[in-house]
């Protein structure tokens, strides 16, 4: 058995090891029982960026109480990229609110991967959730591609995917059923033309 071999199971092995041991800390699995604990159930079944961060979110109850354009707005902050830029425009002071929310949430969860060894994301996107916002609240296109100054391409991309991550929410019926109904009607709502 040569040491080669060795090496690389343990670089493979690494960084599942330490995400583990963050989904532990969270509740999601039970590592030395190497169990999947009722938490982990469902968020295995969310895919989408970031799921240990919407996971506590869920948890917290942040999404149970949101009208559709808030949920649009938070999902937004965590599915584009962090560096996009969206144009100025400002979220709803609620919305503004509840990004703070998820911005403790998040450094929460940041600390607990940086003790595990894991590369925290950080930023979540404050214009991209105003972009969120206003379409989901039934801004027209033209005026969101306008106030935004973004590119209508990418302003789709970021829509359909913040739609189709609600969508994932929607899913969970069973384990977050009031997160799920709001996220499934954000997400409607989202994907109307010319996003879908």
């Amino acid at each position: 058995h040569d040491n080669g071999s060795e090496m690389l199971s343990d670089r493979i092995w690494e960084p599942f090891d330490r995400r583990a041991r963050v989904l532990d800390h969270f509740e999601y699995i039970d590592f030395d029982a190497e169990k999947v604990l009722e938490n982990g159930k469902w968020l295995a079944d969310l895919r989408i960026d970031r799921p240990l961060l919407v996971g506590e979110a869920l948890k917290a109850g942040i999404f149970d109480e949101l009208s559709i354009s808030e949920a649009a707005a938070l999902m937004a902050s965590v599915a584009s990229d962090a560096d996009r830029s969206y144009g100025e425009m400002r979220t709803t002071r609620k919305t503004s609110d509840l990004l703070d929310d998820l911005g403790s949430i998040v450094i929460s969860v940041a600390n607990v991967e940086w003790k595990n060894g894991v590369d925290p994301v950080e930023e979540l996107n404050y214009s991209a959730a105003a972009a969120a916002e206003r379409w989901t609240a039934g801004m027209k296109w033209d005026d969101l591609v306008g106030r935004t100054k973004a590119e209508p391409g990418d302003l789709v991309r970021l829509l359909a995917r913040t739609g189709e991550a609600l969508r994932q929410l929607g899913n969970l019926r069973d384990s977050n059923p009031t997160a799920a109904s709001i996220a499934h009607a954000a997400a409607e709502t989202i994907l109307r033309e010319p996003v879908r």
